[in-house]
């Protein structure tokens, strides 16, 4: 019996990963397909700045922006051209938040380009920088 119980809730685990995982990656094909193609080919030859070990940055276009109390959400697109994963050579999201202070000192919008500070091992792993 106990066996059974933990099968389902293994089960339910790997569902709400899946059903995730497929929302995730939607929201970013709607982001891209909303790219101009100027704005593609300008994320796909950006060049990487290797600042430190196993970190960089490049461009990214702010994809969707979110208010959540003093800051914003910020989903942006990238390319993915150094850190080989599951998304190599793709254009894939990042998530940073930014200060509404920051958002009016530099007035982003959706549409903007911004340089992402990417460090995959660090725990907050996706910044913008100015």
């Amino acid at each position: 019996m106990a066996y059974v119980i933990g099968g389902v809730i293994l089960g339910v685990f790997v569902a709400v990963i899946v059903v995730l995982m497929k929302k995730d990656a939607k929201e970013c094909s709607e982001m891209v397909e909303k790219l101009t193609e100027a704005q593609k080919k300008q994320l796909m030859e950006t060049k990487e700045d290797f600042s430190e070990r196993a970190a960089w940055t490049q461009d990214a276009i702010i994809g969707k922006m979110v208010e959540k109390g003093d800051k914003y959400n910020v989903r942006l697109v990238w390319y993915n051209k150094v850190y080989e994963n599951n998304e190599y050579q793709t254009f894939t999201i990042a998530d940073a938040s930014l200060s509404k202070a920051e958002q009016d000192a530099h007035q982003l919008k959706v549409g903007d380009i911004v340089k992402l500070y990417i460090a995959p091992e660090k725990a907050e792993s996706a910044k913008i920088v100015f």
